[in-house]
Order: C-alpha cells, then sequence, then structure tokens
C-alpha cells in the first residue's frame, strides 16, 4: 500500500487561505491593515499547499503478525484511526508522533478494504487482569 500526498487536502488548504483573506477584509480591523495582512495570509496558505505537495510518497507494509513498516523501517507503536473515509496512522520515531493520513482521493475502495484487513493486525487482545472477578 501507498501513501501520497492529497490533492483533495491541497485543494481545501487553498479555500482556506482564501476565505482567511475574505475573513481579514470583512473583520473590523481596518481596511489599509487588512490588505496588509493579505499577501502574509496568501504566502502562509501557499507555502502550507507547497510543503504538502513536495512530501514524498511512501510504501506502507502491514504483515500478518502486527509488524508495519514504512519505507523498510518498523514503525513504534502504530496506529489506525478511521473517520469516515479518512485514515490516519500514527506511530512514534525517534521520541516524536509522527503520522499520515489517507484522504479519499488517495485511499481508493479496494485499497481501503485492504487496509481495514491488514488493520485487525494491529488489534491488540484486552488483557485479562481488566475484567471483574
Amino acid at each position: 500500500m501507498s501513501w501520497c500526498p492529497s490533492r483533495l487536502l491541497m485543494a481545501a488548504l487553498a479555500v482556506l487561505t482564501v476565505c482567511a483573506c475574505l475573513a481579514t477584509l470583512l473583520s473590523e480591523l481596518p481596511t489599509p491593515l487588512a490588505w496588509i495582512a493579505i499577501p502574509g495570509l496568501l504566502i502562509a496558505g501557499a507555502r502550507m499547499i507547497l510543503s504538502e505537495s513536495r512530501r514524498p510518497r511512501r510504501a506502507l507494509v502491514i504483515d500478518a503478525g502486527g509488524t508495519v513498516l514504512l519505507d523498510g523501517q518498523r514503525l513504534d507503536a502504530p496506529r489506525l484511526h478511521w473517520r469516515g473515509p479518512i485514515v490516519r496512522l500514527d506511530w512514534r520515531e525517534g521520541g516524536r508522533r509522527r503520522s499520515l493520513m489517507w484522504w479519499p482521493d488517495t485511499l481508493p475502495s479496494p485499497r481501503r478494504r485492504e487496509l481495514l484487513l491488514a488493520s485487525a493486525a494491529l488489534a491488540t487482545p484486552p488483557r485479562a487482569e481488566s475484567m471483574a472477578p
């Protein structure tokens, strides 16, 4: 399974950038200050879109034993979170939290089902001592 930057996310970032510019103009900020702030908002939005578009493709492998490999390296404490058609993978790398998100445009239905089946190997059974006697 592979991960790649989402065009849907980049389009959403562009729309949010335009909305931020409009909100600045419609706010109670004096008009000259609002027009001064807009180039900064446009630059910040463009930087977010460019940084997202330049993220490298990643290869994900989940074996039957629950080992998760990302670009050939084993992940520490991987967890998959499902929110409708959006899937997020969280893990730790060098003490820092990392994550990848699959949006509907980057994870078609057959791949989503494949990831759902593979994620069953990640589920940990509840511990016996957590149950009441």
